[in-house]
Order: C-alpha cells, then structure tokens, then sequence
C-alpha cells in the first residue's frame, strides 16, 4: 500500500474508532469545518462546501454533535450556534474533542 493511502486509511480509522458506522459525508463535513480558519465556519457554507441541501448539512453536523436523531449520541466534535454577529445565521466550531481530532489528523498528515 502506498504511503499516502496508508495515510489516508489510518485516518479513516480514526473516524471508525469514534463510530463505526461513521458515514463519508459526516467525515467530509468534519474536515471542512477543521480547515476553516479558527475550526468555525457558516452553517451555509460548510453546505455550499458539501454540496448538499441545508437539511443533509444539518443531519451531518447533528451526527458530529453531542447528540443527533431520536437522542442518540453524537461523536460531540462540533456545535452549532446562533452568529452573535448577525442572528439569522448558524455557526458550526470545533469543540475540545474535535480540536483534538483536528491535531491528530494533522499529525498524520506529517508523516
């Protein structure tokens, strides 16, 4: 296996550890809220970045939070807010956990 698929595979795992039923498009939606400048970003952004429908953006972010559908238990890497700049958007950030996902990430891609 070559140095970047094992790379990227041992990330994948990291995902894996936390849910193993994580799917690809929640994983997505964490790599793009991690690349925002400050781990933060505009809940319609991180949706035009998916390419997806506001309600797809939504469930992806639920999955990350501290809880998603029918009260389950989330991965809690993320939370959404309300913009205090200006209250009719939602924001997303990294939470702890998700910060020290973002650093172990990081520190794979090094290698």
């Amino acid at each position: 296996m070559s140095k970047g698929l094992r790379t990227l595979s041992q990330a994948v795992a990291l995902f894996r550890d936390l849910d193993p039923n994580v799917p690809a498009a929640t994983v997505l939606a964490f790599l793009h809220v991690a690349a925002a400048e400050g781990g933060d970003m505009r809940m319609r952004d991180l949706q035009d970045a998916l390419g997806v429908a506001s309600s797809s953006a939504s469930r992806n972010v639920a999955f990350l939070s501290e809880r998603h559908s029918l009260g389950k238990a989330g991965l809690d890497l993320v939370e959404n807010y309300v913009d205090l700049l200006d209250p009719r958007y939602k924001r997303v950030r990294l939470k702890p956990k998700g910060r020290t996902l973002k650093a172990r990430l990081d520190q794979l891609m090094e290698r």
